[in-house]
């Protein structure tokens, strides 16, 4: 039986948790791929940046007084680990608090996160696996 990817990415979720956006781990590839879903509407698609954080990310995070995302649960298949999260926050002025279930797609190659992409429903971060593993097999 193949290793656990899910150890790869458990440092990620350390500082997350936190609310600590800045580090670049590195687990993440120099050409890494960042992705939001269009459930975030004018941050959705996928690019290529390396900055830390990520100008989307930034922009994501501005609108928060604090933005934290908790691993639940971790479910490999193939190439990709789907994180189970639960997301926190405080809206900045509105003083809203949101605690929210989401999910992350990170994908790899080996030892390395190529792609991570940002979802706010679990259903839908499954739908996009499901999609990449049918469209490898067609």
């Amino acid at each position: 039986m193949a290793p656990s990817k899910a150890h790869l990415l458990r440092p990620i979720y350390e500082e997350w948790g936190r609310g600590n956006w800045r580090p670049a781990f590195d687990v993440y590839d120099p050409e890494m791929e960042w992705g939001w879903s269009s459930e975030f509407p004018g941050l959705g698609g996928v690019h290529r940046d390396s900055r830390d954080p990520n100008p989307r990310l930034r922009t994501w995070l501005s609108g928060w007084e604090y933005w934290r995302a908790e691993a639940e649960d971790y479910l490999e298949l193939g190439d990709y680990v789907i994180v189970l999260a639960s997301y926190h926050g405080r809206g900045k002025g509105s003083g809203v608090e949101i605690h929210q279930e989401g999910a992350h797609v990170f994908k790899l190659r080996g030892d390395k996160v190529i792609r991570l992409e940002i979802f706010a429903t679990r259903a839908k971060a499954m739908e996009s696996v499901r999609t990449a593993l049918a469209d490898r097999v067609s």
